[in-house]
């Protein structure tokens, strides 16, 4: 009675996992299986058997944010490095074999049970060297993956992305580099991202400079570390301790196709955090702010960038230094002139923080052409501007070397008496309010001669 009964749970086991055993000497079905198994009909027997087996074990997981998608590539990565490895001098165990090392499941979980191990077997056949080695308890296996019983584990995720990046060839890269940036479109899938130190394996692939796929490959990166970085201060000061300013100053000089997505990262460093604006100065990153002031686009972005930086200068006051030069004075100045009307009342603040930070960058500009055109613009027919103007003009006069001679050259008196006499239809009456309050406290000043 034992007996037969024995039998026959062992011969419904038998009924269960053949079906699975069956996959490995039948020709794979034309579609996708599992979305990403196109590849094993090139593979030999034993090759499925070390193929197939780990996706259909993780074909049976949870898929979460694209993870699947990911772990389906590393398979096909691992296809390819056996395609390229010499794999018929290693010995192979035939189908027999591998039945038996399997071995008979002893409780009704039997397919998930002989699945994972075989998942668990086949994943530890990756070598070091992104090959698969036929012989996984060989001393020579890496035994990265070897532990790797859920597909998801994370370390051993970013273990094996660090040496496949270090070691794997260009078109494999490329595509392991879409499968990431696929999942930086994800916002559930940063954080993880950002917990396998994604941002310091991918800026490392930034430096390769020859090859049919660099451009390729430059694209992916920075459009991954685009999205990771964005709105994201701690990352971004992450990719700056990895070295990333340097690069994007060579796609942003160089007028590179991917400038799109090293001009904003490059301007969002300045707010990010103190040791990523001090690696922006290091690298010449202010100078690069000061040539963004002749590109349309970029140079209000470019303006605010350069008031953080000296907003949060140190006592070295470095940055006031790199402003004080003549080239950089020259550039403030004709950017101030000739500012199109559309960006002319952006840039008021940007330049109100800078004259007020520094005093000697505010004599400089003011006695270096700037002071002529802030009156010249009081006749801005917006309220704020014209506010913003007598502030930035009250900064200069406090700080001006010949005060009356500002004074006097510019009819100043006059035009501030305009303004508060002026009737403008239309206008807010609380900002209209603001510059007369602000031009009667400045006409005072200047009849008395003191600094306010």
């Amino acid at each position: 009675m034992t007996t037969n009964g024995s039998s026959a749970h062992t011969g419904s086991q038998q009924e269960n996992v053949r079906p699975l055993l069956s996959l490995l000497d039948k020709e794979p079905p034309s579609r996708h299986f599992s979305g990403q198994l196109e590849y094993v009909r090139h593979l030999t027997g034993m090759e499925k058997h070390e193929s197939v087996l780990p996706l259909l074990h993780a074909s049976t997981e949870k898929k979460t944010n694209g993870l699947d998608f990911l772990m389906a590539e590393f398979a096909e990565v691992s296809g390819r490095g056996r395609e390229n490895a010499n794999v018929d001098s290693l010995p192979r165990n035939s189908p027999k074999a591998t039945n038996k090392k399997l071995g008979p499941p002893t409780t009704n979980g039997g397919i998930a049970a002989t699945s994972g191990l075989a998942s668990q077997r086949a994943s530890g056949v990756l070598s070091g060297s992104g090959v698969l080695n036929a012989r996984p308890g060989s001393a020579t296996s890496s035994g990265l993956l070897s532990h790797m019983v859920s597909p998801w584990n994370v370390d051993v995720a970013r273990e094996y992305l660090e040496k496949m990046f270090n070691k794997i060839e260009p078109p494999i890269l490329l595509k392991l580099l879409k499968c990431i940036n696929h999942l930086s479109t994800d916002p559930h899938c940063l954080e993880n991202l950002q917990r396998a130190d994604a941002i310091k394996y991918l800026i490392p692939n930034l430096d390769l400079k020859e090859g049919a796929f660099v451009s390729q490959i430059h694209h992916e990166v920075l459009n991954a570390l685009f999205n990771l970085c964005k709105i994201n201060k701690r990352r971004q000061e992450q990719a700056a301790e990895n070295g990333i300013i340097p690069h994007l100053m060579h796609f942003i000089m160089s007028d590179s196709p991917l400038k799109q997505y090293a001009l904003p990262l490059l301007c969002d460093m300045a707010h990010a955090s103190r040791n990523s604006r001090e690696q922006l100065r290091a690298h010449g990153g202010l100078d690069v702010y000061l040539s963004l002031l002749e590109d349309d686009l970029w140079s209000v972005t470019a303006l605010d960038s350069l008031a953080v930086c000296l907003a949060h200068d140190n006592e070295n006051r470095k940055v006031e230094q790199a402003l004080l030069k003549k080239d950089a004075v020259q550039k403030l100045v004709k950017f101030f002139q000739c500012c199109s009307e559309r960006h002319f009342l952006h840039i008021l603040e940007p330049f109100l923080k800078i004259i007020t930070k520094s005093s000697r960058i505010n004599t400089t500009l003011a006695v270096n052409g700037l002071t002529p055109l802030l009156i010249s613009r009081l006749d801005h027919p917006d309220a704020i501007a014209r506010l913003n103007l007598l502030k930035l003009i009250k900064a200069v006069y406090e700080h001006h070397p010949r005060p009356k001679q500002l004074i006097v050259e510019n009819d100043l008196p006059q035009k501030l008496q305009n303004l508060i006499e002026e009737r403008r239809d239309g206008q807010s009456s609380g900002g209209q309010v603001l510059v007369k309050q602000m031009a009667t406290s400045l006409l005072k000043a200047l009849h008395i001669n003191t600094v306010l």
